[in-house]
């Protein structure tokens, strides 16, 4: 895991004790938004290589727990079950499924691109 239960619910500002019934939902929505991470970066050869070096929270590169820690923020306010959140819910870089700030962390693990 790139990112702890106790991370997740200290960014989300949740103050409920460990076992609280809430947090298995917390931790669906944290694996889902790891998992969206690393398969993002690791599209390149070069991103796996750092996606592989991403096996606990003390070695991962805290620009990937942002992302995580951000992505995360996103499935847990914008659910998709409230009718009113799809008004609400972050613009996106054009043909990517993550908001701005996620991809503008994510493009430090890529190849640069020239034109």
């Amino acid at each position: 895991m790139m990112v702890t239960l106790a991370q997740a619910k200290a960014h989300l500002r949740i103050t409920t004790p460990d076992g609280h019934p809430d947090d298995a939902d917390l931790q669906l929505k944290l694996n889902g938004a790891e998992a969206a991470i690393r398969r993002y970066v690791g599209r390149s050869a070069l991103g796996q290589a750092y996606v592989d070096q991403w096996t606990d929270p003390a070695v991962t590169h805290p620009d990937a727990q942002a992302a995580v820690l951000l992505q995360l923020g996103e499935l847990w306010r914008f659910r998709g079950d409230d009718p009113g959140s799809i008004n609400y819910s972050p613009a996106r870089d054009l043909g990517s499924d993550f908001a701005p700030v996620v991809v503008g962390l994510l493009r430090r693990f890529s190849h640069a691109v020239l034109a």
